[in-house]
């Protein structure tokens, strides 16, 4: 029988599925559940910086006395985001209490400034990583491209100063060089990246001519984006890349393995269809490697991955015009 243990940045995993920080991970009872079903770990559902900031400007923004201290302000803003981490804090303790797989503590950046005293509370609940959602709007700074990927960069780096804890940030697909950008990260001392983070997307109703959202699930062929760059990173990234959106079933996860990926991040397949799908695809997974006469994920991983020192341009320019411009093998 095949053993479909893996260990993603020193954390041991019973399984490569790690359900993705999202309405299922944001109680100790829902990841309970998760564990049982057979997920290799779990990321919990976000703690927010603007959420934090916002809280404390708005307390603050009330004005007023306390006591003769006329510092209130300054007063209730260190009130108010020590209780928001207090909380998460909270968050973390009782789900390791709850199971015995990795949890990774969920951090949505929008700056560099914030996360430092965070990371350490959340290192002293109990958090086995730290997951990054870096996020920096292109049109929140004037400066352009190198200035928001410093702030990825930077982001990283204030939190590895503070933690010895595995530090994993998990990206979009929006850079002009994916390769660049998770080369900066490894430099900062990121122990993993996840591809990619999936964004909200506006629609237009054509009728009412107004806005609305798409669908917040994300759709089985989205697997192909990341599954094209860890195919195309992962023997030169030098620190493990993480395959997420889009994979909904055991074929999405097995490709995402034979790309390099040591584990995905779930969330859309276990909206749908509920946490049988963790057990449905770990049995597609044992099966497919029983079949291909595998007995750890280690003897394939990778085997599918662009290899190290490849002319990597050259290669997809090739397939391109093989797609489109009919050249001939």
């Amino acid at each position: 029988m095949a053993g479909i243990q893996t260990v993603l940045c020193g954390l041991n995993l019973k399984s490569p599925i790690i359900v993705g920080s999202s309405g299922k991970t944001g109680s100790a009872d829902h990841v309970a559940e998760l564990a049982t079903a057979g997920a290799g770990a779990v990321v919990l559902k976000s703690i927010f910086e603007e959420q934090i900031l916002d809280e404390a400007a708005r307390e603050a923004g009330k004005g007023g006395v306390v006591y003769g201290q006329e510092d209130l302000d300054g007063y209730i803003k260190f009130y108010e985001k020590k209780h928001s981490i207090a909380q998460y804090a909270r968050l973390v303790r009782d789900s390791k209490a709850a199971c015995s797989i990795p949890v990774i503590a969920s951090v949505n950046a929008a700056s560099g400034k914030e996360w430092q005293n965070i990371a350490s509370e959340l290192a002293n609940a109990g958090a086995d990583a730290i997951q990054l959602n870096l996020f920096v709007s292109p049109f929140d700074d004037a400066d352009g491209q190198a200035r928001i990927e410093d702030v990825y960069t930077d982001t990283v780096r204030s939190v590895k100063s503070i933690t010895k804890l595995p530090v994993i940030a998990k990206i979009g697909s929006y850079f002009t060089s994916i390769p660049g950008i998770v080369g900066a990260l490894r430099q900062a001392g990121a122990d993993g990246v996840v591809l990619f983070n999936r964004y909200y997307t506006p629609d237009f109703d054509i009728e009412k001519l107004s806005a609305l959202p798409s669908s917040t699930l994300s759709q089985p062929s989205e697997y192909l984006v990341s599954l094209r760059w860890v195919s195309l990173l992962s023997r030169s990234a030098g620190i493990p890349l993480v395959g997420a959106s889009g994979i909904h079933d055991g074929k999405a996860l097995i490709k995402m393995l034979l790309a390099g990926a040591p584990a995905v991040e779930v969330v859309s397949t276990v909206y749908r269809h509920g946490v049988k799908q963790i057990k449905a695809m770990n049995d597609a997974l044992a099966a497919w490697m029983d079949a291909h006469g595998h007995a750890t994920i280690e003897s394939f991983r990778g085997t599918m991955a662009v290899e190290h020192g490849a002319n990597r341009s050259a290669l997809e320019r090739f397939h391109y015009m093989k797609t489109y411009g009919g050249v001939a093998e």
